[in-house]
């Protein structure tokens, strides 16, 4: 394998990630290539004297432009050749997968369309359309979530809790901040993440923001810390929560593209916007002498953060992006493909 084509199926593989309807176009591609067969010479030889021997069909009218039938054999030739370009990548992924060259499955996710959901609009001078849509959207991120929690139970990947059948009304409850709750354990988890994250960036602890952060979302926290006067030592102090963190919106999709199961989890990737609601206070020591030389009263704070975690892996959540209340969603109308 050239370093060409795996840097070809790496983009294919980053594109789905980020895209349902590749995706499912993707294992419904799969599924082909074991059924696929191709003519022999002479049986294309029939079908080319065939061809040719038919009467040239009449033109043809599209969007009112005129379809010649040269025009019409160079489409086709083309679609043609589109599906047997995306058999191919398919098929790349999977021998790639399987013979180990490399892991495609851990190419980088894109941000799935996760929410901060709202029943009214935050648009200044919001109208009665605005608020409508952000009526909708915020019933469709309930809805979302539902089927989230669904796939994320039938595969067994709900984290601390044995799931006895996906057919519960639990699957409702994903913002649910219930000690029963089939995300409780997630949410402990994710709140001390979130402390180990800050008390890191105060410590300048770079190797436990790359343990537990990703993408854009940990090159801002590296900024932070590198931006940080040398001269002085920061602590960060946390001093409880306003209201128990919440995850408000919750994605999943298959993201693992091996032909066979995983060893161990399932092939789902999960990403959940947590809200967070706490005090918390710096304080700030001199370096040389050891003494505190400044310190800020415990303040609230209130972040949206996206969490991710390929299921199939042994490694933490990870905190990738962050959101903020108000800004225009990225949902899309889900494809039926």
């Amino acid at each position: 394998m050239t370093s060409r084509a795996t840097r070809r199926c790496l983009d294919i593989a980053r594109r789905a990630a980020g895209s349902s309807s590749f995706l499912s176009r993707a294992w419904s591609s799969s599924l082909v290539i074991q059924h696929r067969c191709y003519a022999t010479p002479a049986q294309k030889t029939k079908e080319k004297v065939a061809v040719a021997s038919a009467a040239p069909p009449s033109t043809s009218r599209k969007a009112g432009k005129a379809v010649t039938p040269q025009k019409a054999a160079q489409d086709s030739t083309a679609q043609e050749r589109q599906t047997e370009e995306e058999l191919r990548n398919i098929e790349t992924l999977h021998r790639l997968t399987e013979t180990n060259e490399v892991d495609v499955s851990s190419a980088p996710l894109e941000l799935m369309d996760v929410h901060i959901p709202s029943l009214r609009s935050h648009k200044p001078g919001a109208t009665f359309s605005d608020h409508l849509k952000a009526f909708t959207q915020a019933q469709r991120n309930w809805l979302l979530n539902a089927r989230a929690m669904y796939q994320i139970a039938s595969t067994k990947s709900i984290p601390g809790v044995e799931v006895k059948s996906p057919w519960s009304f639990k699957i409702f409850s994903a913002q649910s901040t219930k000690p029963n709750a089939w995300l409780a354990p997630f949410r402990q988890g994710a709140l001390e993440a979130y402390k180990r994250v800050n008390e890191a960036i105060a410590a300048r602890d770079e190797k436990t923001i790359k343990t537990l952060t990703a993408g854009e979302q940990q090159l801002a926290y590296m900024k932070l810390i590198r931006s940080q006067d040398p001269r002085y030592l920061n602590v960060w102090r946390f001093h409880g929560e306003r209201t128990p963190c919440k995850v408000v919106s919750i994605r999943a999709i298959e993201a693992y593209y091996g032909s066979k199961a995983p060893r161990m989890g399932s092939r789902l990737a999960v990403q959940a916007v947590v809200r967070f609601d706490t005090l918390q206070s710096i304080e700030t020591y001199s370096k040389k002498t050891g003494a505190r030389v400044g310190e800020t009263e415990p303040k609230p704070v209130v972040e949206y953060l996206v969490f991710q975690k390929r299921m199939w892996y042994t490694s933490p959540w990870v905190i990738r992006d962050r959101l903020y209340e108000g800004l225009d969603s990225r949902f899309t109308v889900p494809h039926s493909a």
